[in-house]
Order: structure tokens, then C-alpha cells, then sequence
């Protein structure tokens, strides 16, 4: 299991490299953060020239992304290029800590993820488990109907809906101190993201069942008289569970975009709105920072995913160690 894990490290950290760069030059080539000084007169052309200068904005990309992976590793993600509106500045031309900024906003979109996978993952096995038990019943064809009704309908109107029922933008926010304050601004941001995901992932779950269902393996447990129920909850749904878990994690991307969306909805402070403001101030630095950690954010989370399908199926785990060893 140790060589497994270490090879997903080994894996993600050449990807994130790989990320790093592509963002830094997308944004670095058809990005110019000094464009508002143009209208600065004389003076505003000299600040921009020493700017250009001082954050090596006219070297070719290669030789800027350098310069920035260095700094990444000895200072962290730096500063922005120029004060944007809203932020504290300690005057002049000094930009904001981006560190602060963007490691904040991931804690937030984070919170979302972690707590909305949480409820897709069990919401997600509880109806398929309990769909596939009577396919073609009347719960089965009322689950699948939600499913695609909910899957149909793109998240953020579903957070506007909700807004709309039970409060406006301003009740919510980022998630605030103290359970109760917590719950009260992630509940409705979580149901957002999960209710299309539930309905989704339900319908793998009960494809996956009603496969694991007709296997000997379920027909040897009900031949020795186990329940039903145990039948289905433990048996079958735990060998459901691997392929279902392996399609979420390929699927993460798309979750964490409906995240977004969802992060914007409810002004939760998240990546979004910072990824916003960013593009508005056309700051490649800081842009190249949230992409990287909305980057960092996936790959945790896919990493989590790979351990537990290698626990859930030692057969993964067991044939990259073998591969591993040849």
C-alpha cells in the first residue's frame, strides 16, 4: 500500500508542475498587469517600466516561469503586481500577499468539497443500494426520475432557486465561526452541489448493484440464509463501491467547476470570487496561484480517492505494487 501511495505522489507532483507552467504561461503571454498605468502620465510609464523591470515581465516566458518557481519555493506565491481595489496596500505601487489571500479562499472552496462529496458519497450509495434492491419498482423508477430531473438542471440555477425559497445573498457568505453559524452558510451551498451529484452518481451505484446482485458471490450468501439486507449493505454495495469511487475521482474536475459556481452563487469568498477579481486586475501571478491551488485541492482529493478504491479492491493496490516490482 506504501509503494502505491508514494507512486500517486510521485505522479501528482510531475502533474502539478506540469499545471504550474501551462497557467503561468497562458496568463503571463496574454495578461498585462501594468495596463492601468498607461494612463498615468510620465510618471505612470516610469512606475510601469520599473514594475516590468522588477517582476521580469518582459523576459520570455520560459525565463519568468523560472524566476517564479524559485520564488514559489524560497518565498511562497509573492505579491500581486499592483494594489486592486478592495485590498489593503501598504501604499505606493507595494501589491498584497497573495499567500493570505488564495490559501483562505481554498479553505473555503475546500470546506465545500470535502462536505458535499461527504453527502454525495452516502446519499449517492443509499439510493442506488435501495433502487437496485427492487428494479423497475416504484422507488427505483421514482429515484431514477429525480436523478435525471436533478442532473438535468445546471447548479447554479439550483442555487438561485434556493436563494430564492429560503433567503437572499446576504444571509450567506463564507462559513463562520461556530457550528451553528458554520451549518447555517454551507447547508444550502452543499445541497446546491450535491443534489444533481446525488441523483448521478445514485444511477452508477445502482448499475454497479444490480451487476454485483446477480454475482455468485450474492447467490452463495442468500443460499447460506443471510438477510436481505445484509446481503445487499454488505456484500454487494461494498463491491459497488471501488468502481464508484474510481468514477467520482475521474470526474472531480467537473466537481470542483460546480463548486465554483456554487461558490460565486452564494459569495462564500472561495476561489471564485478571488479567481474573478484576479482576472479583473489581469495579474498573472495571482491568477497562476489559484490555479495551482485549485490544482493542489483536486489532486488531494483524488489522492484520497485512489487509497480508498485500493483499499476497497486490493486488487489495484496489489497489481501496482507488482508492476512496481518488474
Amino acid at each position: 500500500m506504501i509503494v502505491y501511495v508514494v507512486r500517486r505522489i510521485l505522479f501528482a507532483m510531475s502533474l502539478l508542475l506540469g499545471i504550474s507552467f501551462g497557467a503561468f504561461a497562458a496568463f503571463g503571454l496574454s495578461l498585462d498587469p501594468t495596463y492601468p498605468l498607461l494612463l498615468g502620465g510620465k510618471e505612470g510609464l516610469h512606475q510601469r517600466h520599473l514594475l516590468q523591470v522588477h517582476y521580469h515581465l518582459t523576459d520570455p516566458i520560459v525565463v519568468r516561469y523560472l524566476h517564479w518557481l524559485h520564488g514559489l519555493v524560497t518565498h511562497g506565491f509573492g505579491t500581486t503586481v499592483l494594489p486592486t481595489y478592495g485590498r489593503v496596500s501598504t501604499g505606493g505601487l507595494a501589491g498584497s500577499d497573495i499567500d493570505p489571500l488564495v490559501w483562505h479562499a481554498a479553505a473555503v472552496t475546500a470546506q465545500l468539497l470535502a462536505v458535499s462529496l461527504l453527502v454525495v458519497v452516502v446519499g449517492s450509495a443509499v439510493v442506488g443500494a435501495v433502487a437496485a434492491r427492487r428494479p423497475s419498482g416504484v422507488v427505483d423508477l421514482t429515484l431514477r426520475t429525480f436523478a435525471y430531473v436533478t442532473w438535468s438542471v445546471p447548479t447554479f440555477v439550483v442555487g438561485i432557486e434556493l436563494l430564492q425559497w429560503f433567503g437572499g445573498p446576504s444571509s450567506f457568505g463564507p462559513p463562520g465561526g461556530g457550528l451553528g453559524s458554520w451549518l447555517g452558510h454551507m447547508v444550502l451551498p452543499v445541497a446546491t452541489l450535491s443534489l444533481g451529484l446525488v441523483g448521478l452518481y445514485g444511477r452508477y451505484v445502482r448499475s454497479a448493484m444490480l451487476v454485483s446482485l446477480a454475482e455468485p458471490y450474492t447467490v452463495v450468501a442468500r443460499a447460506k440464509g443471510l438477510p436481505e439486507r445484509r446481503v445487499v449493505f454488505q456484500h454487494a454495495l461494498r463491491n459497488s463501491l471501488a468502481p464508484f469511487v474510481s468514477v467520482v475521482s475521474l470526474e472531480l474536475g467537473a466537481v470542483v467547476g460546480a463548486s465554483l459556481a456554487t461558490d460565486y452563487v452564494f459569495r462564500m469568498n472561495g476561489l471564485a470570487g478571488l479567481f474573478l477579481q484576479a482576472l479583473g486586475a489581469a495579474d498573472p501571478f495571482e491568477l497562476t496561484a489559484i490555479v495551482v491551488v485549485l490544482a493542489v485541492v483536486v489532486i488531494v482529493f483524488m489522492l484520497v480517492a485512489d487509497v480508498v478504491v485500493g483499499r476497497l479492491d486490493p486488487r489495484i493496490r496489489l497489481g501496482g505494487a507488482a508492476q512496481s516490482s518488474v
